[in-house]
């Protein structure tokens, strides 16, 4: 399933690329083969560098910050030496049908993955906090498999009440955000990274608190 959602996410990034990759195929003197090049090396790279979950936000934003609107502002500049009134978008239609079957099957291959992947990803929640609760050096496990122990020296505390909670998770393809909440009042978001074709605990970084209501009531 990571193969699948890897190479849809990857896919969906590299849409601009496509579209230049078509467009220079009308036009002779555009390089067609550069960039048929970067829109292969974009993909691999992105496909490749999805599994790094920790790291994969510099990716994405290098690709909404720089690669897109390059790709739009150039893509538009040749929009307008080459404009035909059958073209839809400046492509012929044949181009536009094969772009826009790619990219929805590619939403859907996410949505299926992210799916699946929340199953997954509670399962693998579930286990360890067990193991952090069985092991008798709670301090050393948080250091040896999470990735910033800082924010869960509180965990041991509250381990019985956290097992307990309901839980529920948030999946992208890179990140995943498991939300237990104890006693439909308080709510802890943990953190989980890609780290190849598994998940490594981050920490906590958010927690909330919601007053009772009759509690508050009988205080006024």
């Amino acid at each position: 399933m990571f193969m699948l959602m890897d190479f849809a996410t990857a896919l969906l990034l590299t849409i601009p690329l496509l579209f230049l990759h078509f467009k220079c195929n009308y036009l002779e003197h555009c390089k067609r083969q550069l960039f048929s090049s970067i829109g292969l090396l974009n993909f691999l790279s992105t496909y490749f560098m999805i599994s790094f979950g920790d790291i994969f936000w510099i990716v994405l934003i290098w690709q909404l910050v720089f690669i897109w609107p390059i790709c739009i502002a150039y893509y538009l500049y040749l929009y307008k030496q080459d404009q035909h009134s059958y073209y839809y978008w400046g492509l012929r239609k044949k181009h536009i049908l094969w772009i826009g079957t790619l990219t929805i099957i590619s939403i859907f291959m996410v949505f299926i993955g992210m799916y699946e992947t929340n199953k997954k990803i509670i399962v693998f929640h579930q286990q360890v906090m067990q193991d952090f609760e069985d092991s008798t050096d709670r301090q050393l496990y948080l250091i040896e498999h999470t990735i910033t122990p800082a924010t869960l020296l509180g965990l041991s505390d509250q381990i019985e009440k956290v097992s307990g909670g309901q839980v529920r998770a948030l999946t992208l393809p890179w990140r995943s955000k498991v939300i237990v909440t104890i006693d439909n009042r308080e709510q802890k978001e943990f953190t989980y990274v890609r780290l190849y074709d598994g998940w490594k605990l981050d920490g906590i970084y958010r927690e909330s608190y919601t007053m009772d209501v009759d509690r508050s009531t009988e205080n006024d």
